[in-house]
């Protein structure tokens, strides 16, 4: 029992001088990059993320399909069918990998550090951090391959889709544009409505919340 917890508190020990190192190195804006396995870049000459053009390319392209309105899933078909390979070098691609590629801030140059941190030392467990430790931010560390005009074209769009998505929960979308346009004055999405003026009959697109709730939500 003795040896036992003294080997713990040694664990203990290591784990509390790695992290504080770790931190020490962030807080100078060093960044700890895993540079094994990056679509788009390896480690160059200097330490630093250096672009692969061909990976670069890829990259660039599953940012456009997204903002063109590809899901992750339709464009990982996408770079099968054309036989784009992964940075291992295989044909088949992973959606989960392609949705946090499109998160990745270091395709802007920058680099975030602390995303997750350790809560138990001897389980080696992480999570994500949300606020309950610092982090630390690196601008311009390494060159782009994606602007940020686009970049944050794709987490706009990744927000959006989630509300959408979030609102739609559960229900069938019979119409080509359901979940789709956005009220710019409440947020809530717009539903199709049928209009008959002197006689004829035509469909509109209206703000949810204002034909709902007769305009005490939305004056739209």
């Amino acid at each position: 029992t003795i040896l036992s917890s003294q080997a713990q508190e040694e664990s203990r020990n290591i784990s509390e001088n790695i992290r504080w190192s770790l931190r020490s190195k962030y807080e100078k804006g060093n960044p700890t990059i895993n540079y094994n396995h990056f679509m788009g870049y390896t480690k160059g000459l200097d330490g630093k993320l250096q672009p692969v053009p061909e990976e670069a390319l890829i990259v660039q392209e599953i940012f456009h399909l997204y903002l063109s309105g590809y899901s992750s899933l339709r464009i990982k078909k996408y770079l099968e069918q054309r036989q784009k390979r992964t940075v291992m070098g295989k044909n088949t691609w992973q959606a989960t990998v392609i949705d946090k590629m499109l998160s990745n801030e270091k395709y802007i140059g920058a680099v975030l550090m602390q995303k997750t941190y350790t809560i138990d030392f001897l389980t080696k467990q992480r999570v994500r951090n949300d606020g309950m430790i610092p982090k630390y931010f690196v601008d311009g560390n390494h060159p782009a391959i994606i602007s940020r005009e686009i970049f944050y074209a794709v987490q706009e769009e990744k927000l959006r889709r989630s509300y959408v998505n979030r609102r739609l929960k559960g229900k069938i979308s019979q119409y080509a544009l359901s979940g789709k346009l956005i009220c710019f004055a409440c947020g809530s999405t717009y539903i199709r409505v049928t209009r008959i003026t002197n006689g004829s009959r035509y469909f509109v697109w209206r703000c949810g919340s204002h034909i709902n709730k007769r305009d005490i939500a939305c004056p739209k």
